[in-house]
């Protein structure tokens, strides 16, 4: 069966909030590791840099977006999405997450906990792909007090209608005249002789 949207939980976490927030930090980590390629670089260098690339992102959206505000600022970097539900952000396993602080709250971080079935933390969470085939996914996470996933959200990559399609009339199709294909050389043998023209 699969978990309730965040939204139903807190109307604050709409979807196109959501898919900004997944869409920076696929950008940022996107730009990153193909600038992070060399020799000189491993896992750890890439990973810390897209952190830290990542966390500095998200700042300064606060200061783009009237929804995301920062509530800390440290390496815990917590925000809060329409001043209510604070996250943080990690890349990890959604199915099982590993990484040391994942389910540590900091002060700002805490939600009053209501029962089993409301969650009290949130967190994106970038999984990274293991093939070149395939693309990192980004998942919104509610956990209840037992860290306990009680909430889903999976923003997949490529797709960008957040809305239902399926009764929209498909546009007709128009045919387009063959395009024009000229080789470089062909372009400037053409410019040589219309300069000459001129002259």
């Amino acid at each position: 069966m699969p978990l309730p949207l965040p939204s139903t939980f807190y109307p604050e976490l709409k979807n196109e909030y959501l898919a900004d927030i997944a869409n920076q930090l696929l950008d940022v980590r996107h730009d990153t590791m193909s600038v992070l390629s060399s020799e000189w670089d491993d896992a750890y260098t890439q990973e810390s840099t897209v952190f830290g690339r990542c966390r500095n992102r998200l700042i300064a959206l606060c200061k783009e977006r009237d929804w995301l505000s920062l509530r800390h600022a440290g390496m815990d970097v917590t925000l809060c999405i329409g001043n209510k539900v604070p996250f943080r952000f990690f890349r990890d396993d959604p199915e099982r997450p590993k990484k040391r602080g994942f389910f540590r709250q900091n002060h700002t971080d805490d939600l009053f906990p209501v029962d089993l079935h409301t969650p009290v933390m949130w967190r994106f969470i970038v999984e990274r792909s293991f093939t070149e085939d395939d693309e990192d996914r980004v998942y919104f996470v509610g956990y209840n007090e037992l860290q306990e996933r009680v909430s889903l959200w999976e923003y997949k990559p490529g797709i960008t209608s957040l809305y239902e399609t399926g009764h929209a009339a498909a546009p007709k199709a128009k045919e387009l005249p063959p395009a024009k294909v000229q080789s470089r050389e062909g372009k400037k043998s053409a410019k040589a002789e219309g300069g000459n023209a001129s002259g």
